[in-house]
């Protein structure tokens, strides 16, 4: 079985563990190939929807890996007992909902030594609130698939209490509190939690791809806005403020 891209930065992250669970496991493919690999000796396959599920199992049947991959419907960890997983993939969903599997999760993952976290939006504010919470990031890779560009984490949990023990009222308004707090960072932690730490510091291929698409669409942008500035000062102010951003994190990459 050969896995995409994404899919394959995600398998080749995680380490080795005795109990994965792979959260949003989709139709299971990455479940299998950790069992194949050797790289856990049990998978805990969770999805929210049967029907990816059905697809799971069924693909699992055929590798003959049922014995050792055991699919749950379960809406992020809510089936995972506390001391049963050694580590978790979280990965191919928008950036708050991961979060919020995160957050919902905390009793679960404290026990863990790794999670791969792949989330495809509002990555500024989840690499924020994952430090505000206290996670390591102990690494950060780019990859590129089919013109689209994927982040992919590894994340030791946190060490202090807080985290699991401050209950969130309302989520969704602590995530726009947490975006209204990073607006107002300095420059040059606001390229970090923008840019990525690990990924400027890699200066890999995808990261440098990424970059420069980043600037044409921005630059793209204020060439359409120009047409009317004078009803698009605001909107314009903000582009110019992310063009900073995008020339500070060139220059951390570069060496410059």
């Amino acid at each position: 079985m050969e896995l995409g891209i994404r899919l394959s930065a995600v398998a080749g992250m995680v380490q080795k563990a005795d109990t994965i669970a792979d959260i949003g496991c989709d139709h299971g493919f990455v479940s299998i190939i950790l069992i194949e690999n050797h790289v856990a000796n049990r998978m805990i396959a969770c999805d929210i929807n049967k029907g990816p599920l059905a697809h799971a199992e069924q693909n699992i049947k055929t590798c003959g890996l049922s014995d050792t991959i055991e699919l749950r419907l379960s809406d992020g960890f809510e089936k995972i007992t506390p001391g049963e997983c050694d580590g978790a993939i979280i990965a191919g969903m928008g950036g708050p909902l991961g979060l919020r599997i995160l957050y919902d999760g905390r009793e679960v993952i404290r026990s863990m030594k790794q999670i791969v976290f792949q989330v495809q939006s509002k990555m500024p504010v989840v690499r924020f609130v994952l430090s505000e919470w206290g996670f390591i990031v102990s690494d950060e890779i780019m990859v590129s698939e089919d013109g689209k560009f994927y982040p992919v984490m590894s994340l030791v949990p946190p060490k202090n209490k807080e985290f699991y023990e401050t209950e969130k009222e309302d989520f969704d308004v602590f995530l726009a509190q947490e975006e209204a707090a990073l607006k107002k960072l300095p420059s040059d932690d606001f390229c970090k939690f923008t840019y990525g730490e690990k990924l400027m510091e890699s200066a890999s291929p995808a990261m440098l791809i990424y970059l420069g698409k980043e600037e044409e669409r921005l630059l793209g942008v204020v060439e359409k806005l120009e047409k009317n500035a004078e009803d698009n000062k605001e909107r314009l102010a903000e582009i110019f403020e992310e063009i900073d951003t995008l020339m500070l994190a060139k220059w951390k990459v570069s060496g410059r």
